[in-house]
């Protein structure tokens, strides 16, 4: 943990700079800066665009997200609303159907958004193609296969977790109603 400087006390000194690469040094021509060739008005429409398909990516992830919490809240809502005042058998398999129909809507839906997300990762990647050198070296920190079977699994465990929620949930209310 810093200590801050006594008043008074005079600043302390700068750490000493590195001495710059020998210019016959191989690894020193790849650190060096390659800017973006593209011009300032075309490189401010290329930031705008990246930064919107970010945003449009976590605008996404946060719908799916969403989904799942409303599917979640309606489906336990209407078993705990049977469990209370027991349904009907006819009433019973409707509101099972209906949340089987929900529990379908919201695969669907939480697959459309996924596939946005993938669509917006490929427009970035299309756009830092352009980007200077030390900005396409930070991008690729983080491999594409990696994020994709990061984003890849939760879908996967978005898409079971309404499945089996779903199951449990019409059993319950199946079971409920006899």
């Amino acid at each position: 943990m810093a200590v801050p400087p006594k008043p008074g006390a005079p600043p302390r000194p700068l750490a000493p700079k590195a001495n710059p690469p020998a210019p016959d040094d191989e690894a020193a021509e790849k650190e060096q800066l390659a800017a973006s060739e593209l011009d300032d008005i075309t490189h401010a429409e290329y930031r705008l665009l990246y930064d919107a398909a970010a945003r449009n990516v976590l605008f996404a992830k946060d719908q799916q997200w969403r989904v799942l919490q409303y599917f979640t809240i309606l489906g336990l809502s209407l078993v705990a609303i049977g469990i209370a005042a027991p349904f009907a058998h006819d009433v019973a398999r409707f509101v099972a159907g209906f949340l089987v129909f929900v529990g379908i809507f919201s695969v669907v839906v939480i697959a459309m958004l996924q596939s946005w997300q993938a669509n917006e990762h490929a427009k970035m990647a299309y756009l830092a193609a352009d980007f200077s050198n030390f900005a396409r070296s930070a991008l690729r920190r983080k491999p594409k296969l990696s994020g994709d079977i990061h984003r890849y699994f939760m879908l996967l465990a978005m898409l079971l977790y309404i499945v089996v929620l779903d199951v449990v949930m019409v059993r319950l209310l199946i079971d409920i109603s006899r």
